[in-house]
């Protein structure tokens, strides 16, 4: 269905009720990547946006290939929640790979916050997909009356409002590493802030998020590849308990944390490009 080309840009594949876009770099010989993003890739298309992404990821490509999946993406906006629903985006997700001539599962996972849950959901249901695991961020549920639930029903409350204004700058502190004075004094003006292109797609995922039936902690004790687990000490958005939840709940999986780390791990934790670097490149030895 698909060949790289030379300035890569998104394509996109068909599923039921929709589709799904996918991003592919060429690379090196090792064993391809498959990158999941946050909940905030459903604000945007991949389409438009292949530089950013291209920019991000082009370190990864001197070893693999790497596949950047978004968010699927509804014929009718009504059929959001269902489709985004981590479970049913998983499902998406295992149906773009399988689509993709130039990717031949199993593949690596590099996942953080959101997209940890969906490739945690991808790894239970179709265990021949994924080759290994690298979680960022990741909560495995949303239990109720915690912070972490309060937080996202603050964000679902903005969106569905159409406060974007005061979404953005919320999230822009809250990205922050808890308690530090520039956090505190993060302001965001309402002018540099786009309204989002697809933002049916991020409230029907915040949604999902919170339904039990996304829940996969006990099906954690499944997962069967090998798993790194990296945290931020200082996340505000998913504690840290939460992450280390995931990493007890899968056999042999290694937990990491970076104490002056926010919730932007990929980002602000410190040689995190050298430890996934050296973790994917166990993949890569035969066996």
């Amino acid at each position: 269905m698909t060949r790289m080309s030379e300035e890569p840009s998104a394509i996109a594949i068909p599923i039921p009720g929709g589709r799904i876009e996918a991003l592919l770099l060429p690379g090196g010989p090792g064993v391809p990547l498959l990158v999941l993003g946050g909940v905030e890739i459903g604000l945007r298309l991949l389409a438009g946006s292949e530089n950013a992404h291209v920019r991000r990821w082009e370190r990864r490509t001197a070893r693999r290939p790497v596949v950047i999946m978004g968010r699927p993406l509804p014929d009718h906006p009504a059929d959001a929640a269902r489709m985004l629903h981590p479970r049913a985006a998983a499902e998406a997700v295992a149906r773009g790979l399988k689509a993709l001539r130039d990717v031949v599962p199993p593949v690596a996972v590099e996942a953080e916050s959101g997209g940890g849950r969906i490739s945690l959901w991808l790894t239970v249901d179709h265990p021949g997909l994924v080759a290994r695991l690298v979680l960022s961020s990741v909560a495995s549920e949303t239990p109720p009356a915690s912070p972490m639930t309060e937080r996202m029903a603050q964000w679902l409350e903005f969106a569905e409002q159409g406060q974007w204004a005061d979404f953005f700058a919320r999230l822009a502190v809250q990205l922050k590493p808890a308690g530090s004075v520039r956090a505190e004094a993060t302001q965001v003006s309402s002018g540099f802030q786009p309204t989002p292109s697809t933002p049916e797609r991020f409230i029907g995922e915040l949604r999902a998020t919170l339904d039990p039936s996304s829940f996969v902690t006990d099906r954690l004790g499944e997962i069967a590849v090998p798993t790194l687990v990296l945290a931020g000490g200082q996340d505000q958005v998913v504690p840290v308990a939460s992450t280390q939840l995931v990493a007890e709940h899968i056999p042999g999986a290694r937990f990491e944390i970076d104490p002056e780390s926010g919730h932007t791990v990929r980002s602000s934790f410190r040689g995190y490009d050298g430890l996934v670097e050296a973790f994917l490149a166990e993949g890569d030895q035969p066996a």
